[in-house]
């Protein structure tokens, strides 16, 4: 399974991260991970939610839950956002 490392922006602390996820990935469950990552490096700016929502960075449009990151067309470096 190929993976691809995209940056995610954590807006509740305005960091960066770079995450190594498989382009297979389901992006609800992408969510999910980033949601367990994030609880643990933003300890006091994040705190985990019922509602997860990842997005493209530049637009602000989330991304459909029932599509894998290859399928959206995300790849090495895209730029996403978690809120």
């Amino acid at each position: 399974m190929e993976r691809i490392i995209v940056q995610v922006y954590l807006p509740v602390n305005g960091k960066w991260y770079d995450v190594r996820l498989p382009e297979e990935m389901y992006v609800h469950d992408a969510a999910e991970v980033l949601a367990e990552l994030f609880t643990e490096a933003a300890r006091g700016f994040y705190s985990r939610s019922d509602v997860n929502i990842l997005c493209f960075r530049e637009t602000g449009h989330s991304l459909p839950q029932d599509k894998t990151l290859k399928e959206l067309g995300i790849q090495n470096r895209s730029r996403l956002m978690f809120v």
